[in-house]
């Protein structure tokens, strides 16, 4: 359900109420934990929270309403080891609702301070410590970057339930035009989040080809603000065109210089102003120019050049073309707030394998090393793009339950006995457990729970044979054992190339996936290299998969 969709047939207080309902609903898919919500002005209580049972909910009402005020969210209680976190959510109406739900900041809390937070709360501590010893405990500064997330997403739902009203607006004055309409349709119906904004701005100017009377249309991307500083290249805006497009992309944008702050709004020009003699551009002889904006952010712009029937464009392709380019900009938004999602989890992974560095000091860069092998491995045997991806981060996570294990027995310089080689094998599962709920890579769990199963069936930690381990985890095995020994060590010098290699020859059909080994030697000269490089060329922002 989207909270801008909730039965607007129904009374106006009807509607709030139901739009409070999906919204608590919303909140706790989003966060996994139930939230009371407000109507921010009035302080009302529309949804109470079912967790933690009996709470008495006014007291945050004030605290709710400061928060929406700021259209921020907001941390706005800490009590002990419990935090509460606001959330203000703007409605299709006039009101804002603010959704407040507590959370556990840390476990393991005295029974005097959960005492002292159930008086606050006004339930009873045994209740208030059942509830604590069910919850996961949440970083305030991680919960708060997750709510403007959230508020993000709702935000764009908010601009995407206007645009179909102005959609059906629109529709009621092109009623003789079903192309027009259906054009609406066709690029609402093909956003997708995984959709790049290069392959629907070319559907897009397909489908306006066949119900805009011009000769040529075009849409131009400008780069996004951090495009530069992550690929280390000039940002430079990409110019998509079809039909006899006059201007290529620097005239494009000379052109959106020439006009200045008219390129803010909705640009009609015909012959009384491109028929000027000053007029710079004499191949365009009529114009439509519509900027691609979501708030203060530009997107772009949609332009049509050169009325096919050497008449006048008027507001009919205009508001065609501006529709379109919201549509656009509320797309490329979505995708860039995609990608800011995809990089916190980049962060995210790469504090995890930081964190199994700092475990095992004698196995530095293992992860990120294993990462980068594997992945030429993959490449080797032809892995498509989205696949090299999870080969990465399954890499860089493959040894995460080492954060598991007991220091003594990862840090000894010498051979372990059998009970502590035993300790150590619990490493793959322990991984697959801390793991097991991140949805987003859910892809790497085989690889973390496998990557120390054999061909023969003597691996751990099920025994499993041949083609029965999962691919990923196969290459990932090759990959680790390759760098175990070719890396130094405190006690050890890394192994020889040639014995190496002989080694990991032995081992095909017996300990390792005779193809995988086979990609190794054919990639051999990369492994190398891969094994002797600096850690930093493996940053994904400059990782290019082809």
């Amino acid at each position: 359900m989207n909270l801008f969709e909730a039965a607007p047939a129904l009374p106006a207080d009807d509607r709030l109420l139901r739009q409070a309902e999906v919204a608590a609903g919303l909140l706790l898919r989003w966060f996994a934990t139930d939230f009371a919500v407000f109507e921010a002005s009035s302080g009302a209580l529309l949804v109470p929270a079912a967790q933690p049972a009996g709470v008495n909910w006014d007291f945050c009402a004030e605290l709710g309403r400061q928060a929406a005020a700021t259209g921020r969210a907001a941390i706005i209680a800490e009590e002990g080891p419990l935090l509460a976190l606001a959330v203000p959510l703007s409605t299709s109406g006039n009101h804002t609702l603010v959704g407040v739900g507590w959370f556990v900041a840390r476990s393991g809390a005295g029974s005097d301070e959960l005492r002292r937070a159930a008086m606050v709360l006004g339930v009873s501590a045994e209740t208030l410590a059942a509830w604590a010893a069910t919850q996961t405990p949440r970083d305030a500064t991680n919960l708060e970057r997750q709510a403007d997330l959230v508020m993000s997403k709702l935000w764009s739902d908010q601009r995407v339930a206007e645009l179909e009203v102005e959609v059906e607006k629109l529709s009621v004055h092109l009623n003789s035009t079903f192309e027009e309409i259906n054009l609406i349709y066709r690029v609402t119906g093909h956003l997708r989040i995984s959709e790049n904004k290069e392959d629907l701005g070319h559907s897009v100017l397909d489908w306006l080809e066949d119900v805009v009377p011009a000769e040529a249309l075009a849409v131009q991307f400008v780069p996004l603000d951090d495009c530069e500083r992550l690929t280390g290249q000039p940002a430079q805006p990409l110019l998509l065109a079809t039909g006899n497009c006059p201007l290529d992309s620097a005239r494009f944008s000379d052109l959106l210089s020439r006009l200045g702050d008219a390129t803010a709004r909705v640009l009609v020009l015909n012959e009384n102003v491109t028929g000027d003699a000053d007029w710079p551009f004499p191949e365009v002889r009529q114009l439509i120019l519509v900027p691609m904006a979501e708030g203060k952010r530009r997107f772009g712009w949609l332009a049509a050049f050169n009325h096919r029937r050497q008449a006048e464009f008027g507001s009919v392709e205009a508001n065609l073309l501006n529709s379109v380019a919201a549509i656009l900009a509320v797309h490329s938004s979505n995708l860039d707030l995609y990608k800011r999602q995809a990089d916190t989890l980049a962060d995210v992974v790469r504090a995890m394998s930081l964190a199994i560095d700092a475990k095992d000091p004698y196995t530095r860069g293992h992860s990120d090393r294993v990462a980068r092998v594997a992945v030429r491995l993959a490449q080797e045997l032809g892995c498509a793009p989205e696949v090299l991806e999870t080969v990465y981060l399954a890499g860089l996570l493959h040894d995460i339950g080492k954060i598991g294990i007991d220091d003594h027995v990862l840090r000894k310089p010498g051979k372990l006995t059998e009970a502590e080689f035993e300790h150590v094998k619990q490493h793959t599962e322990i991984g697959h457990r801390i793991l097991r709920d991140l949805r987003n890579i859910s892809p790497v769990l085989p690889v973390v729970l496998h990557h120390h199963e054999s061909w023969d069936g003597r691996g751990y930690p099920y025994g499993m044979v041949g083609e029965s381990i999962p691919f990923l985890a196969r290459i990932v095995a090759v990959a680790d054992a390759y760098d175990a020994m070719a890396s130094d060590r405190p006690y050890r010098a890394g192994m020889p190339d040639e014995k190496l290699d002989e080694i990991i020859r032995t081992g095909a059909g017996r300990q390792w996936d005779p193809n995988v080994v086979a990609a190794f030697f054919r990639a051999r000269d990369a492994v190398r290299e891969i094994s002797t490089s600096d850690a930093s060329q493996s940053d994904p922002a400059h990782l290019q998969w082809s």
